[in-house]
C-alpha cells in the first residue's frame, strides 16, 4: 500500500494541477519597404525571433506609407484594418500578443518575450490543413480547446487566421531602404 500511494499521487498530479497549454508569443510587426528606420532594426529583430524558435508566431504587416511598398499594393485592406486596430502611427511598430505595444522593432528585447512566455494560458490552439487539388485553395481546421477547470466564456474573442509567405526576395530593393530579404 506504501508503494502504491505515491504512484497513484503521480497519476492524478495532471488532474489536481490547473492544465496549462503550449505557450507561444504573438509578434505583429508593422514595417515598410521605404522606411529606413526599418531597414535598420529588422536585422537584430529577426536575429532575437529566430532565436526564440518556435516559442514565437510572426506576422508581419506591410504598411502604404511611408513610401511605396509592393507587398502592400497586395493586401492593403487587410493591412489598414490591422493598423487602424492598433492605431499605428508610424513604423517600425510591434505588438505582442495584441496586447502589449512593444514599440519598434529595434525596442524589443529577450525580456519581453519571455515575460509573455511566462503567462499562462489553459487555452489550446490545433491547426490542420489541406491543399485543394488544383493547389489554389487552402482549407484550415482549428480546434479551440480549454484545458483548464475554469469556464472559458469566448464572449468578444475573435480568432484570426492569416497565411505568409516564409521569405520574399527581390533581386533589387522594392523601396528605398535597400532592404532585399523580407522574412516572416
Amino acid at each position: 500500500m506504501k508503494q502504491l500511494l505515491p504512484a497513484l499521487l503521480l497519476l492524478l498530479l495532471p488532474a489536481l494541477t490547473n492544465a496549462q497549454a503550449v505557450r507561444r508569443v504573438m509578434v505583429e510587426s508593422f514595417t515598410q519597404a521605404s522606411c529606413g528606420p526599418c531597414a535598420a532594426q529588422n536585422p537584430a529583430f529577426g536575429t532575437l525571433l529566430q532565436s526564440n524558435g518556435a516559442n514565437v508566431v510572426l506576422l508581419k504587416y506591410q504598411t502604404s506609407w511611408p513610401g511605396y511598398d509592393p507587398m502592400n499594393l497586395q493586401n492593403p485592406t487587410e493591412v489598414a484594418a490591422r493598423v487602424t486596430y492598433y492605431g499605428v502611427t508610424g513604423v517600425p511598430n510591434v505588438r505582442l500578443d495584441g496586447v502589449q505595444n512593444a514599440g519598434t522593432s529595434g525596442s524589443v528585447t529577450q525580456a519581453m518575450l519571455t515575460n509573455r512566455l511566462n503567462q499562462s494560458t489553459p487555452i489550446d490552439m490545433r491547426l490542420d490543413h489541406q491543399l485543394s487539388a488544383d493547389y489554389d485553395s487552402i482549407f484550415i481546421q482549428c480546434t479551440v480547446k480549454n484545458l483548464g477547470t475554469t469556464e472559458f466564456n469566448p464572449g468578444g474573442v475573435v480568432l484570426h487566421t492569416a497565411i505568409t509567405e516564409k521569405q520574399i526576395l527581390f533581386p533589387e530593393p522594392p523601396g528605398s531602404n535597400g532592404e532585399l530579404d523580407f522574412k516572416s
